[in-house]
């Protein structure tokens, strides 16, 4: 039995400041797995810890198990038990910042991964290709720095203010049930805790009556934070019949959420374990409480293995109190979604009411957020893990509905289970295998590519424009094209202040956006006459800008001086793809006829698909080409923005 952990809280650099401290990533954890969105999200969040001038920032939970000392040796070795992850993304970037951890870090039984990061510029074996693919998406990043001042502040904020708890646990600790029960999310987890108990603490209501006010918003609040569950199951695990009062007949439509309307449907035990999930306990309540807790129902087993949610519910509370203030001309303020300012932002909010205001605002959050949980779950994008995409996932936008099968043998009642067919098909009794029809296609498109384009959270503002749109109760192809109509003018309005005020930017400083949509419009429009729709075009994680003729070419090679490093043609927005890091180097300094014939890496961009049919058809890449394709891509963006009524 855990009783307590030993735990302290160190700065990065004294984490890693020792020379007799050695982390070791034990077999039984997976391969170094973060890609970009988690790494460029650590980064931006200690970036912007940074310029708001934080004393601190707290980065989250460590925890370790002590090793046996060896014979003759003073050096300590802790196996990571959780957050490896980040202990090695933390590694990665001071060795990138030129900072020598002293500390130790290897992977047991892994020669391979361990050697990945003592040899991280260079990729040789599989084990450790996402090491080193990691360690390119570090480097992306950190060079978007406009100056060595910025990347020394970065620096000396990494080692001197950004904090994690090493919390070491006791001997004889029980790992598997640990595994099962220990939420390390750290600071967000505390926040959301302390949000929550302020909202409850808030309610105010006649004798008797407010512990059921408490109740029930825990049993809202408890259903919505279980982020990869649809919410129609969330709410009501198991219980068909308050289902079908809740949600409609189909299950598909959300038809109570007045806060008085759902308390007396509140079930008596709204939690599977009898407690509210969101509820801040010490280690040994928590395994006390595990060890209480009856199976859960098959179909929510299913259902959270199943999908993935595009946000966390810190970011999804940040996303409904935007709504709930009405905020619609501030929606694009990066800091509205900063949930490391989570308690900050709901006291700002209700610490100027009354009490009475404050409960009733308390009670209308409940209402807003319920809302924000079933649009995001049935009209958001999300990844799906199936026997055919198990390991990184598939986009997907589904919706829940009511699914009945045929009697079994020997019994009279149909079988009442929950389906997933496409969100926006027009349809009842869609089965799940359906193909995707043409509107959820499109908004699916659409949402994907915004997703792959802010990584970060806190600029992901076109979740709470979706999340703003009164789709609840609309016909499902009326919702979808409120969508795409919202969206498209966020990301056209996003295109036009990133590449047409001012002096047209050219190489890293064009913004993602522009390559992003530029793919979506080539792809679902088939605004390039050379380049039809592609129907099966899929945005992938791309961040790393790709120069189609190289910025070194190989000199061994004929036509390699046909655009030259002092050739504005070079950094045109014309010559430029985006792509993932790993494939950019694959490009490597090859020239473009080399390049045209990558298929598996040529397909991750529609612009890039063009470029390569114009050399594979003959065309010479030179800087005529690169000026005529930057004329006709620049065009392509130009004539969707006049359609919206921009002046460009």
């Amino acid at each position: 039995m855990i009783t307590t952990l030993d735990a302290n809280l160190f700065t990065v650099g004294k984490l890693f400041g020792k020379v007799d401290t050695h982390f070791e990533i034990p077999i039984y954890q997976r391969n170094y797995a973060w890609g970009v969105e988690q790494i460029e999200q650590l980064i931006d969040d200690v970036w912007a810890a940074a310029q708001g001038g934080a004393d601190d920032y707290f980065l989250g939970n460590l925890i370790v198990a002590q090793k046996p000392a060896e014979a003759g040796t003073s050096v300590v070795t802790f196996e990571v038990v959780d957050g490896q992850q980040r202990l090695t993304t933390l590694f990665m970037l001071l060795k990138y910042l030129q900072v020598e951890p002293r500390a130790r870090l290897t992977y047991q039984s892994r020669r391979n991964a361990t050697l990945a990061l003592t040899r991280l510029t260079t990729s040789d074996d599989d084990e450790g290709v996402g090491i080193h693919v990691g360690f390119k998406v570090i480097a992306s990043r950190m060079g978007k720095f406009k100056t060595s001042e910025d990347r020394d502040k970065f620096r000396k904020f990494l080692e001197d203010n950004v904090q994690l708890v090493r919390a070491i646990l006791p001997v004889r600790t029980d790992l598997n049930k640990y595994f099962e029960i220990m939420n390390t999310r750290g600071q967000q987890l505390e926040q959301v805790d302390i949000v929550k108990a302020r909202l409850m603490s808030y309610l105010r209501s006649e004798a008797g009556k407010v512990e059921d006010d408490r109740a029930c918003l825990a049993w809202v609040w408890d259903a919505c934070a279980e982020m990869d569950s649809y919410i129609q199951m969330a709410l009501t695990p198991g219980e068909t019949a308050l289902r079908s009062d809740i949600f409609s007949s189909t299950w598909d439509r959300l038809e109570v959420s007045s806060f008085d309307d759902l308390r007396p449907k509140r079930p008596q035990v709204h939690a599977r374990s009898g407690v509210s999930r969101s509820t801040g306990v010490s280690l040994r309540e928590a395994l006390r409480l595990y060890a209480m807790t009856p199976e859960e129902p098959a179909e929510d087993d299913f259902e959270r293995r199943r999908f993935e949610s595009p946000i966390r519910f810190s970011t999804l509370l940040l996303h409904a109190l935007k709504i709930l203030r009405g905020t619609g001309g501030e929606d694009d303020v990066d800091g509205h979604l900063d949930d490391s300012k989570l308690i900050k932002l709901f006291e700002s909010d209700f610490k100027p009411l009354s009490e009475t205001q404050r409960s009733d605002r308390a009670k209308h959050f409940v209402e807003v957020l319920l809302q924000c949980k079933f649009v995001l779950d049935n009209y958001v994008l999300k990844r799906e893990f199936t026997g055919t995409n198990a390991d990184d996932g598939a986009w997907s936008l589904k919706r829940l509905t009511r699914g009945e099968s045929e009697p079994q043998p020997g019994k009279r009642t149909k079988k009442t289970s929950a389906r997933f067919p496409n969100a926006f098909s027009p349809g009842k009794g869609e089965r799940e295998d359906t193909t995707v029809d043409d509107a959820t296609r499109e908004v699916l498109l659409l949402q994907s590519m915004l997703r792959v384009t802010y990584t970060s959270p806190r600029t992901m503002h076109w979740i709470t424009k979706v999340l703003r749109e009164p789709l609840i109760g609309l016909p499902q192809q009326e919702a979808a094209h409120a969508i795409l109509r919202v969206l498209r003018t966020h990301a056209r309005q996003k295109v036009q202040q990133a590449f047409f005020v001012g002096a047209q930017p050219s190489g890293f400083d064009i913004e993602r956006i522009v390559f992003t949509y530029l793919d979506y419009l080539l792809a679902a429009k088939g605004a390039a006459p050379a380049l039809p729709a592609d129907p099966n075009f899929t945005f992938v994680y791309r961040n790393s800008v790709e120069h189609f003729f190289p910025q070194d070419a190989n000199r061994d090679d004929d036509g390699w001086d046909l655009v030259t490093p002092d050739d504005e043609e070079l950094h045109m927005f014309g010559n430029l793809a985006l792509v993932s890091v790993s494939t950019n180097s694959k490009f490597s300094n090859n020239l473009p006829p080399y390049k045209a014939n990558k298929t598996e890496i040529v397909r991750q961009s529609t612009k890039l698909q063009l470029i390569a049919e114009l050399v594979k058809s003959g065309t010479i890449w030179d800087k005529t080409a690169i000026r005529q394709h930057d004329r006709a891509m620049v065009n392509v963006l130009c004539e969707d923005l006049r359609e919206a009524g921009y002046d460009v």
